[in-house]
């Protein structure tokens, strides 16, 4: 019941934080297909952008975490955990822009490739801190945030190797033009999947959200 919550929290929180871009990236890289400065400067141009808002909203997380854990999950006990659900998840979206390069530029392998990789991993390191260290639902966010940093330092190594670092603010703006209107949609969509949970923790248990879930 308490990861339920916890990822309901970071899958609403961090999809604030990327304002939508996924979309505006994804819509624009078509107009810039086949300049490779063009592809460049939008992807680093996206990724910088949601980093910063990630930082800055993770900041206002941490300092009232124990407020956020009391009214989210019924107990201040759980702040901490709710910030590292926020950066294991936000860390997940971050690797997702990458993964939507490969989409677009028709390359399946690597796209299967490091979806698969982060996966495995995912499941080995949760294995490694629940059944080994036995630090309970802990272990499920770690096991998460360390699958999905490996791959996400990994794609940003390659990438930068291949493809030089560029920015550009109109780019940024342009996407932004289209996928700010769209976050609305993000908020909507957290509650139409997510807000039985809490309803069920606020009326029955953190027990029933997990037979729920």
């Amino acid at each position: 019941g308490v990861y339920a919550l916890l990822i309901a929290f970071a899958v609403f929180v961090s999809g604030v934080a990327n304002f939508g871009l996924t979309i505006g990236y994804e819509r624009n890289f078509f107009e810039a297909k086949g300049n490779t400065q063009k592809i460049a400067a939008l992807l680093y141009s996206t990724l910088s952008f949601v980093v910063s808002t990630t930082l800055i909203i993770g900041f206002f997380t941490f300092l009232f975490r124990s407020q956020l854990a009391s009214w989210i999950i019924g107990s201040a006990k759980y702040g901490d955990l709710l910030v590292w659900a926020f950066l294991s998840y936000s860390t997940t979206t971050l690797k997702s822009y990458f993964l939507v390069y490969y989409k677009n530029t028709e390359n399946p392998k690597s796209f299967v490739w490091y979806s698969i990789d982060e996966n495995l991993l995912n499941v080995g390191f949760s294995l490694f801190f629940v059944t080994y260290l036995k630090i309970g639902v802990s272990g499920l966010i770690f096991g998460q945030l360390v699958a999905s940093s490996i791959v996400l330092i990994v794609l940003s190594y390659r990438f930068l190797t291949r493809m030089p670092f560029a920015f550009s603010y109109d780019m940024l703006r342009e996407s932004l033009k289209l996928s700010l209107p769209l976050t609305a949609r993000i908020f909507f969509g957290v509650l139409g999947t997510h807000f039985d949970k809490y309803l069920i923790n606020l009326l029955g248990s953190l027990g029933g959200v997990g037979i729920y879930s």
